[in-house]
């Protein structure tokens, strides 16, 4: 029974890298990620932002992230591990503005898999289909201020501190403050770009 799966799976992948790949997100992954939210959300919850209506771990936040996809301005993966498949985390190019070539990036991460490098491979290869499948100039991630893992691990792939946006986001019910990390993509040697 596992053969058809695991042939499905390798048709979603769009990135791998030593530990992980990203794989498109489909309708069969609800049970697998549901559980990794569930069991980390101790983990989760300092940092998980607050939708109106949407239990974020149960069916209506999985429905909720499979709806919101390209059509939405979106693009989003699920960080699978290279060994096994097993669903880690998950990375979403968000909010794009193909005008101005930039996007918002998320990402989350299970209580079990973080720290052990996974989520530094998997930014890479995402902040990769950024810019060279998706076209993007600038990506942007927000972080609250106290979250240190998040703020090591950006600066980790490259990206550097920009400013702090007031009243961002809702977190545990309240508006916070996050702080603006920036990268840029490099420039193409020979492309003419002032940038």
């Amino acid at each position: 029974m596992e053969r058809p799966r695991r042939e499905s799976l390798e048709a979603r992948i769009v990135a791998r890298g030593p530990q992980v790949v990203l794989a498109r997100p489909h309708a069969d992954d609800e049970d697998e990620v549901l559980a990794l939210r569930c069991a980390s959300w101790d983990f989760l919850a300092p940092w998980e932002l607050h939708l109106p209506g949407v239990d974020p771990l149960g069916p209506s936040w999985f429905a909720r992230y499979l709806r919101i996809g390209p059509e939405h301005r979106r693009a989003r993966w699920l960080v699978r591990l290279a060994s096994d498949g097993a669903v880690c985390g998950s990375i979403t190019v968000g909010e794009i503005d193909e005008r101005k070539g930039c996007a918002n990036l998320g990402y989350w991460i299970g209580a079990g898999y973080a720290r052990r490098g996974l989520m530094s491979e998997a930014l890479t290869l995402a902040i990769e289909l950024a810019f060279r499948e998706l076209g993007l100039r600038d990506l942007y991630a927000y972080v609250l201020p106290e979250n240190q893992p998040s703020r090591a691990l950006l600066a980790r792939v490259g990206f550097r501190p920009g400013g702090l946006a007031r009243g961002y986001r809702v977190v545990r019910g309240v508006a916070r403050d996050h702080e603006r990390w920036e990268l840029s993509a490099p420039s193409r040697a020979g492309s003419g770009s002032l940038d």
